[in-house]
């Protein structure tokens, strides 16, 4: 699920993009997930799960879940749409994530006793109880943070002796460990750390794009438009990084040409088993210009090639790609060597919404192969411009 640590305060870190949702604003619940409850089933089965537990249809809440280490347990958390401001939810769209505050204490709160944990955030206070059962917390309960009329809050001390004392009257343990959370999540490298401190000591746990995703508040359909920017804009970046490492490699050649002219075989001969590198890099800047040319069109040519990035590898790349009809693609591509135009097709054809595969044309010679790809998708495995995507 997650990975905890303690760490020294670093300042100089890229953060993600988050709004953080009030605690006491969710109705929160840990259930068991059947052992007979696959991968692509256990979504499913916690949203009929939720719908069970709320008086509210779906439609209405703003949910999201935590799965365990074990896949055996999830921890449901939801909040009625109209308990969120109408301007806080329009605001969610321009963020990266929209997670509750309390979210690093689901994570990471319980500790090696499973005792009790108070999190101090910035609009609430949340408690949690823990078993042996799961890492996930098995009770919650949040208290909204007091203010004044100019907004500003009271002192965390008396937020929490409050907290205290509501929780003795109903028998809880109120000798609980006290955290403090931030809201920013950092970025490390490919996962995401949640901070939060105890006494001054740090408290770092790290957790990756697909379990925020799951954490994520708003509607699926948003956020899976945010997925296929994501992906989108990662396919730009790696083109991107690729041409000037490109750039710099042809630059350092040039100086090698002009400084020494004893070179000038060696340089020929760098030239010439670096061309190939460069023409892919070529290729795939006249690749992301069409792409960028298809955004504001009603084609789905850029869907596609979204859901096929994934089957590329550094062996195989396109130099131009064709609209064929509504359904398909004609791609015009370079391998390595036939081998690997023989293993793409052979991954495509195992891909759900791809119909048939066709290679044609195919030639090979001494610096690769060259082949042209018609790719004929499922009717329906992708929606027009605008409209909702059929996964």
């Amino acid at each position: 699920m997650a990975e905890t640590s303690i760490e020294p305060e670093n300042d100089k870190r890229l953060t993600l993009q988050v709004a953080p949702a009030q605690g006491q604003a969710f109705f929160c619940r840990r259930v068991e997930i059947p052992a007979d409850v696959g991968d692509d089933e256990r979504e499913g089965f916690l949203q009929l799960q939720l719908e069970g537990m709320s008086p509210f249809p779906l439609e209405h809440l703003q949910f999201g879940f935590v799965v365990d280490s074990a896949k055996r347990y999830a921890f449901l958390y939801a909040g009625y749409r109209r308990t969120f401001e109408n301007g806080t939810v329009s605001q969610w769209e321009k963020k990266e994530a929209v997670i509750p505050e309390f979210s690093i204490g689901v994570l990471a709160g319980r500790s090696d006793s499973a005792s009790p944990l108070l999190l101090l955030t910035e609009t609430s206070i949340t408690y949690f109880e823990f078993d042996e059962l799961s890492e996930l917390p098995c009770y919650f309960e949040a208290f909204p943070r007091s203010a004044d009329e100019s907004g500003e809050f009271a002192s965390p001390s008396d937020d929490i002796e409050s907290a205290k004392a509501s929780l003795a009257e109903r028998g809880r343990d109120g000798n609980a460990r006290i955290w403090t959370a931030t809201t920013a999540i950092s970025i490390e490298q490919k996962r995401f750390a949640l901070r939060a401190s105890e006494a001054g000591r740090p408290i770092v746990v790290e957790v990756d794009r697909d379990a925020l995703w799951m954490m994520d508040l708003r509607e699926p359909e948003h956020i899976e438009v945010a997925k296929q920017e994501e992906q989108r804009n990662n396919l730009v970046w790696r083109v991107a990084l690729g041409m000037v490492a490109a750039f710099v490699l042809l630059i350092l050649g040039e100086l090698v040409w002009f400084g020494e002219l004893t070179y000038l075989k060696l340089r020929n001969d760098w030239n010439a088993d670096n061309a190939p590198a460069v023409e892919q890099v070529i290729s795939q800047q006249t690749t992301i210009n069409e792409l960028l040319s298809f955004q504001d069109s009603d084609l789905v040519p850029f869907d596609m090639l979204v859901a096929i990035q994934p089957f590329l590898t550094d062996s195989v790349w396109f130099t131009k790609v064709e609209t064929n009809g509504p359904n398909s693609l004609k791609v015009f591509a370079n391998a390595t060597n036939n081998g690997q135009a023989n293993q793409f097709k052979a991954r495509l054809d195992r891909f759900p919404k791809i119909e048939s595969v066709e290679l044609n044309d195919i030639k090979g010679s001494a610096s690769g192969t060259t082949f042209i790809a018609f790719l004929n998708f499922k009717i329906g495995a992708f929606a027009s411009a605008g409209g909702a995507i059929d996964e």
